[in-house]
């Protein structure tokens, strides 16, 4: 169990890496359970990300290859902002607005222009883009085809209408007419 007021260092992240070791921080980096944070390849990442993290260097392992910080905050920053970019990319297009994927968008030049090797993302966030552009593209689809099937059940309604009056006189016509009707 992880104890408040410790940063927990993962060495590397090799199957036989389960083992932790931990130092002392200043009290000022210690505030609560959340602030608690664990060295993952010279990131320091908050405990509840360990796993993501780790995951993401295991399928991207050259990810930081060309990132050259000697500033821990800096790393840390640059590292929690990718892991938001990653989690508005697994939002849903309904949730995403193409302002969030414009924002994305820069946010991911900027990770690029910094080093990091987020090809990867670039793609998932074409992808998005394209989804967005389908839900709006049939969103507007919908809307002209219902419409369209208005226009049609008021055409309907009105042709219903006139065949029922055709009928009533149809069926006026065919009646015999009474003798008292006559006269």
């Amino acid at each position: 169990m992880l104890k408040k007021g410790k940063r927990y260092v993962l060495s590397d992240l090799s199957d036989d890496s389960d083992s932790w070791s931990d130092y002392s921080l200043d009290d000022s980096d210690s505030s609560a359970d959340d602030d608690e944070t664990v060295k993952v390849n010279g990131f320091h990442v908050r405990v509840s990300q360990v796993n993501r993290v780790k995951d993401m260097f295991i399928k991207h392992p050259n990810l930081t290859s060309k990132i050259n910080l000697k500033n821990k905050q800096l790393k840390s920053a640059y590292m929690d902002v990718l892991l938001d970019l990653i989690e508005t990319l697994c939002q849903s297009t309904k949730e995403l607005s193409m302002k969030d994927l414009n924002k994305a968008d820069n946010t991911l030049f900027d990770l690029t222009r910094a080093g990091l090797k987020v090809g990867w993302l670039r793609q998932k966030l074409d992808e998005a883009y394209l989804k967005k552009e389908k839900q709006r593209f049939s969103g507007a689809r919908i809307r002209e085809l219902e419409e369209q099937v208005k226009k049609r059940k008021l055409t309907l309604s009105s042709l219903e209408s006139t065949l029922k009056k055709e009928k009533a006189a149809a069926l006026a016509s065919k009646n015999r007419t009474r003798f008292g009707d006559v006269l």
